[in-house]
């Protein structure tokens, strides 16, 4: 073989490499992209719960206090009941509270018990959470 036959030769080869190259950075640029998505659409979905979930505590919380408003009435003997709140026209849309009220006496003396439930749901997304609350007069 001639000197300039193999000069011929080899440049051919090295000319290939490049595609090669190029094919493996696409794919593993992709497999990134791809990975990168997928902690971002998790991050988000985890995110929206954690927003509906402090809602509902929100929504549990604000029936607890309800609650203790009805029971505690300012004017008038305390009511204990159940009762059930549609929180979306004070600001918490999509979300209820459900109480629960028990009471017994402890020394003579009437101690409630308030288990309030908040409930949301949001675009799919339902969270649930309790509050109990004890209080005497």
């Amino acid at each position: 073989m001639s000197r300039s036959r193999v000069d011929r030769h080899l440049g051919r080869r090295q000319r290939g490499i490049g595609l090669v190259a190029a094919i493996f950075l696409i794919v593993v640029v992709a497999a990134l992209v791809t990975a990168i998505a997928r902690t971002v659409r998790t991050s988000a979905d985890a995110f929206s719960l954690d927003v509906v979930s402090h809602r509902a505590f929100l929504a549990a919380e604000s029936g607890a206090q309800l609650g203790l408003n009805r029971v505690f009435a300012p004017s008038g003997a305390p009511v204990c009941g159940n009762w059930s709140w549609d929180l979306g026209a004070v600001g918490l849309a999509s979300c209820e509270a459900v109480v629960v009220c028990r009471s017994e006496l402890v020394a003579g003396t009437p101690h409630y018990t308030l288990e309030s439930d908040g409930r949301c749901d949001v675009g799919g997304v339902t969270a649930e959470r309790r509050v109990l609350v004890r209080a005497a007069p």
